[in-house]
């Protein structure tokens, strides 16, 4: 058994529809599961700078930051099966700009979805919260 170290850095994207509820943006990952868009912070990087290039990388949309939401670890076991304890930190971003096309490589499917459905939605019990901080955020 190997323990593998990584850290990444990603977001929770909303934007406002005019008379409804905010709405937030998933990507589908490798795994089949909707998420929050994310990506390894790259040396050098600041995890703010690696969150807004891995919404855009993942999704194509550029964003604005709203603020630190959260920090999670967890473990998980990569494809050949070394353990990986992550580390991500999640930014709250509003969408400046862009149409929602995703990456592909990594994910298949990126969706606006309501903030309700977005969290109901969201495969990731240690992601669902992070959504929950967002919407209280943009709602409160």
């Amino acid at each position: 058994m190997v323990l593998r170290r990584e850290v990444s850095a990603g977001g929770a994207v909303y934007r406002q529809v005019e008379g409804r509820e905010p709405q937030f943006l998933l990507i589908l990952d490798s795994w089949n599961r909707w998420t929050l868009p994310k990506g390894l912070i790259e040396p050098g990087e600041e995890s703010l700078q690696a969150a807004v290039r891995e919404v855009r990388e993942e999704t194509g949309v550029d964003v604005e930051p709203r603020g630190f939401l959260d920090l999670i670890n967890y473990f998980y076991r990569d494809g050949q099966g070394e353990l990986v304890y992550k580390t991500v930190h999640y930014y709250l971003f509003a969408v400046k700009d862009g149409q929602v096309v995703p990456q592909l490589e990594e994910i298949s499917d990126a969706r606006w979805f309501s903030a309700r459905e977005a969290v109901e939605r969201c495969d990731y019990p240690d992601t669902r919260p992070v959504l929950e901080k967002a919407l209280a955020r943009v709602t409160g």
